[in-house]
């Protein structure tokens, strides 16, 4: 039967499709798919919280592996990057497209041998990593101020100073008023960092060795993609997370340097210690780093802490994030409020995103901004309604889906990496309900 996983998987692979077509800025058709996706995992996740029957998970694998393939065919013919050459993508970049391809179109095969049903996701895994490194290699400055921020505080660390005590040039001085709020500028530079600490720490170690952080954020979206499929066993995770790696902006996500792919690894991580029972220990440091890992975790965090079987766990995770964010405070508590807290507020409306705010502002005048609060009060109540109950661990991923669609599709900056994350979730969300799974 046909259920919810099903629409899940729908809105994910609608989502991978709007970022195709606009790179998660504002565009007609592209609004109009991701506005479907939000209904269709609003519907989702209502009708999983009346219905936690068993799903048969054929019509969700369906569409996860479709788009999977749509978004390896699309790097078999388009450049995944902004900043890059199309030219060094001609060569060994699309003969690792191809050989994925090849390899998901194993999912079709039923009656494989056992050693080849488990070195697929694996050989997958792989291609995936060789294609990001690709992708770095071909695109080694690209020009938005993440990069120039993140390279600048792993720096910066490694030198024994701290991150929020430092300034950063301003990259779109082009374009006054409409990046950084006039507040965060002084003398032509950026006075804020608006990152959390465990942005830094995962990527020192790669600007390190590589003196590229996105090294940390590939390896980032690889180990998030191997913990969904561990967390959901079967074939239903295992095509969640390609759709995951494969869509066709998720380079692109990885060429702009956002810290996405740490929220979807903490998110993951959480996600397989609750599925597996694991100790108390370990789930709540997962729920600790979900929660230091971006200023909007409450909303991914919320529905897991509830989904918990012991929740004297959450103890464990309020240590481990004051560990990860009590040093860097104590340091220079100015800089870490300026860069961790008011910059969020601060910062201007982006008429360019990809919302229905920016849709009513073009329609009806600035006037209507106050309506980006109304994807927080939604995703705010989305999950107040499913956690009525104690939920499991389907239910709080359907929660989280549907609430963060909610939350993008009305906030005053809604991005592609926002809308990545987005189709992340609701791909888990998907591959998350107990099926009558085939191996």
């Amino acid at each position: 039967m046909t259920g919810p996983a099903a629409l899940f998987a729908l809105a994910a692979a609608a989502v991978a499709l709007a970022l195709q077509i606009s790179s998660g800025l504002y565009d007609e058709h592209a609004l109009v798919l991701v506005s479907l996706a939000t209904m269709a995992a609003l519907i989702a996740a209502f009708w999983r919280r009346r219905q936690a029957a068993l799903e048969d998970p054929i019509t969700a694998q369906a569409i996860l592996g479709a788009g999977s393939a749509v978004g390896l065919a699309c790097h078999l013919f388009t450049n995944p990057t902004f900043y890059a050459d199309a030219r060094a993508f001609q060569g060994g970049f699309r003969w690792l497209a191809l050989i994925a391809l090849v390899l998901l179109c194993a999912y079709l095969c039923p009656h494989l041998r056992a050693s080849l049903i488990r070195a697929r996701f694996l050989l997958l895994l792989a291609c995936f990593a060789l294609m990001g490194i690709a992708v770095i290699r071909a695109s080694p400055r690209p020009r938005i101020d993440v990069w120039v921020f993140q390279q600048a505080t792993a720096d910066a660390l490694l030198r024994g100073r701290n991150p929020y005590s430092i300034s950063f040039p301003d990259i779109y001085r082009a374009q006054p008023g409409v990046v950084y709020a006039p507040q965060l500028l002084q003398d032509g530079r950026v006075t804020a960092f608006p990152y959390t600490p465990l942005t830094v720490i995962t990527e020192v170690p790669a600007f390190a060795a590589f003196g590229d952080v996105r090294y940390a954020l590939l390896a980032l979206m690889v180990g998030a993609a191997w913990l969904l499929a561990r967390a959901t066993p079967g074939i239903t995770g295992e095509l969640a997370a390609c759709l995951v790696l494969f869509q066709p902006r998720t380079l692109f996500v990885l060429e702009q340097t956002w810290s996405e792919p740490l929220v979807l690894f903490c998110f993951a991580l959480a996600v397989y210690a609750i599925s597996r029972a694991a100790h108390r220990a370990l789930t709540g440091a997962a729920l600790g780093l979900l929660a230091a890992s971006k200023q909007y975790s409450p909303f991914l965090l919320v529905p897991l802490a509830f989904a918990m079987q012991q929740r004297r766990g959450l103890w464990v995770a309020a240590v481990v994030l004051a560990a990860v964010l009590g040093p860097f405070f104590v340091g220079d508590p100015a800089g870490f409020w300026r860069g961790v807290v008011e910059f969020q507020f601060l910062q201007p409306f982006r008429p360019d995103s990809l919302s229905l705010t920016a849709l009513a502002v073009r329609l009806v005048g600035p006037a209507v901004l106050p309506v980006a609060v109304a994807g927080l009060i939604l995703g705010a109540g989305v999950i107040a309604f499913c956690m009525r109950r104690s939920p499991g661990l389907p239910l709080a991923c359907a929660a989280v889906a549907a609430a963060w669609a909610a939350v993008l599709i009305w906030n005053k900056q809604s991005f592609c990496n926002y809308w990545w994350l987005c189709s992340g979730l609701l791909g888990t969300a998907a591959a998350a309900p107990a099926t009558r799974e085939s191996a």
